[in-house]
């Protein structure tokens, strides 16, 4: 169960990175001259999934909070 944890916090905190608005490519992050440049969609499709994993990020935190007090 915390290994999933884990592994949420991990995938979440790149996604974010990854979304930097000030970078319109990740040509900061390597030293390549290819980088990966944003449309507006998937710009909008990134931040739905961030959405999606804070939420799931939170509710495990929530379910492995609980259960560790039954338990």
């Amino acid at each position: 169960m915390k290994v999933v944890w884990y592994l949420l916090g991990f995938v979440t905190m790149i996604l974010i990175l990854v979304n930097n608005p000030k970078f319109t490519s990740l040509g900061g992050f390597s030293s390549k001259s290819s980088s990966l440049n944003f449309t507006r969609s998937t710009q909008k499709n990134l931040q739905i999934i961030i959405i999606i994993s804070i939420c799931l990020f939170l509710g495990w935190t929530i379910l492995y909070l609980l259960f560790s007090t039954i338990y």
